[in-house]
């Protein structure tokens, strides 16, 4: 009987869902639909406003020394350009001093590899 009950139960609910997305969604496509019709009706005249605009002034106007602007971004790029080479040497200074270190290890590992014992006991795997 419960199984039934349960199974009674999400139905009614699952169709109540359905029938509440179904509501909404026709709501919504109803005002969609108002609201483009809305958009077309826009007639605006903007040569109205091209002439409001002209008739006003009283606007200032800044002179600008580009001279001076040039200079200082000639500036900024300079002392960019000598931290760049700084740094590209420090940088090329560790790696080179990264490759020293890893070459003398390889050639340590490389004659301890080589420097076995087999001398003592008389094998002839070291000839």
């Amino acid at each position: 009987m419960a199984k039934k009950f349960g199974k009674f139960l999400m139905t009614t609910a699952a169709l109540g869902a359905l029938a509440a997305g179904a509501y909404y969604y026709f709501q919504k496509k109803e005002a969609l639909d108002d609201e483009v019709f809305d958009d077309d009706d826009d007639f605006d005249d903007f040569d109205e406003d091209l002439d409001e605009e002209e008739s006003n002034s009283e606007r200032k106007y800044v002179d600008l020394d580009i001279s001076k602007a040039a200079d200082s971004a000639e500036k900024k790029v300079d002392e960019f350009k000598e931290g760049l080479e700084a740094a590209k040497a420090e940088a090329s200074d560790k790696i080179v001093g990264a490759a020293e270190d890893t070459a003398k290890a390889a050639e340590a590992k490389v004659e301890e590899f080589f420097d076995d014992d087999d001398d003592n006991d008389g094998s002839l795997d070291a000839m």
